[in-house]
């Protein structure tokens, strides 16, 4: 069995590890842009100077031999031949398979700003080539302003602050982490970030990056007219599935690969995971892009675990859960940051060094954020993750706990069965 891979993140290398689990013989080649092997939620701590970039790596040194794969790195796909069950390489090649696995993730989203695409030093947060092309546009420069308050925004602000440059945040949001926080625990970051240089302009847009006569970047332009100089530009407004080479074939694509709980595609023997495809997500029972690092993983496990032969469904497809820590303060959220209408109750609970928010409907947790102290975080997401009935009074919901909804079975798991 010849098993093909595109993509040596981390649902591309978990596939292999699980296709070579359950087939000792299959031939596995992955192809991959990437020179390196890396975890993308490592980049901020290399880019920082915290970590060196071979410290970034998630699996051993001898994974790729120990599991007999074949990885030609620094090569793209860049056409699918499904009736030939190949795929063009830009190097020129045609790599063929009887189980193709998608798994070449994303790329950094570039908003339509003016001059975006013909500055210098604009660069977005996604690989470990970014963050080299980062670090020396910084080394020229003191000042850069990172475009989108998300939690790559964030992260690539403190990384910069870090190295010493004077670092601005825009975010078209009210507040930055718009979509893991609500104001109140976004506020208690932004104070931490200005105490310590980091000014953040919220509620603003970007217009237009300045450019000197030889494409260099010398500052941005919002719509309100101000103007910041910098020398330094990172995009961390989204990202988009790396599709393209999809184009004119029977693979089905929306915003990514749609693919089923299997991990399959619309076409027999070609499978999607990570980044790259779109799925129904468990919280909100809407086929979406679940753009996060465990996803990728557990993704990638079930669609080797099928490629080889298996017939398991991907389960806990939960998209909504997050975790930062920014200068010794933990925040941990599920689900909702807001509650969207009338119909939800949110119930917040205060004291010195904590936060705690849930927001209910219909008597199950639909949303939480706790910051300062996360204990019983677990359990929290648990709840929403399953839509499982809370069915105590307001003021208990922080102290909730496994032994209040779960029995524990033989082997430690904590499986809910019902009230």
């Amino acid at each position: 069995m010849r098993y093909l891979i595109l993509g040596a993140g981390a649902a591309g290398l978990s596939a292999a590890g699980a296709i070579r689990q359950t087939d000792p013989r299959g031939d596995i080649t992955m192809l991959s842009g990437d020179r390196h092997i890396y975890s993308r939620c490592l980049l901020p701590d290399v880019l920082a100077g915290r970590r060196e970039a071979a410290a970034a790596r998630f699996v051993p040194e001898d994974f790729l031999i120990r599991n007999g794969v074949r990885w030609v790195g620094g090569v793209k796909a860049v056409k699918l031949l499904s009736e030939e069950r190949g795929v063009a390489a830009d190097n020129g090649d045609k790599y063929y398979y009887d189980k193709l696995l998608i798994a070449a993730g994303a790329s950094s989203y570039l908003p339509p700003v003016e001059n975006i695409d013909q500055g210098r030093q604009i660069y977005g947060l996604r690989n470990l080539e970014d963050v080299w092309d980062i670090t020396r546009a910084a080394g020229n420069c003191r000042q850069a302003v990172i475009m989108g308050g998300g939690l790559v925004g964030v992260d690539a602000a403190v990384s910069l602050s870090e190295k010493g440059l004077a670092v601005v945040i825009v975010e078209v949001a009210s507040h930055i982490l718009p979509l893991q926080l609500d104001q109140r625990a976004a506020a208690a970051y932004e104070a931490l970030f200005r105490d310590r240089g980091i000014e953040i302009i919220a509620g603003a847009m970007m217009s237009r990056i300045l450019l000197d006569d030889r494409q260099n970047v010398t500052g941005v332009q919002l719509e309100n007219g101000r103007v910041i100089p910098c020398g330094l530009v990172v995009a961390a407004t989204g990202v988009r599935p790396n599709i393209d080479f999809l184009a004119g074939t029977p693979v089905e694509v929306g915003r990514g690969v749609k693919v089923n709980e299997y991990q399959e595609t619309s076409c027999p023997d070609i499978y999607a995971a990570g980044d790259v495809c779109e799925s129904l997500e468990a919280f909100t029972g809407k086929v979406a892009p679940t753009p996060i690092w465990p996803l990728a993983v557990l993704q990638g496990q079930v669609a080797g675990i099928n490629m080889a032969g298996g017939r398991r469904k991907m389960a806990n497809n939960f998209a909504f859960k997050n975790s930062m820590e920014f200068y010794g303060l933990n925040t941990v959220s599920f689900g909702l940051p807001e509650a969207p209408d009338t119909s939800y109750t949110t119930y917040i609970l205060e004291s010195p060094g904590s936060y705690k928010k849930f927001i209910l409907k219909d008597g199950c947790l639909r949303g939480a954020i706790l910051q300062g102290d996360i204990t019983r975080a677990g359990v929290t997401g648990a709840l929403i993750r399953q839509n499982i009935p809370v069915g105590v009074a307001p003021g208990k919901l922080p102290d909730l706990n496994y032994a209040y909804f779960f029995n524990q079975q033989e082997n430690g798991a904590f499986v809910y069965e019902g009230a």
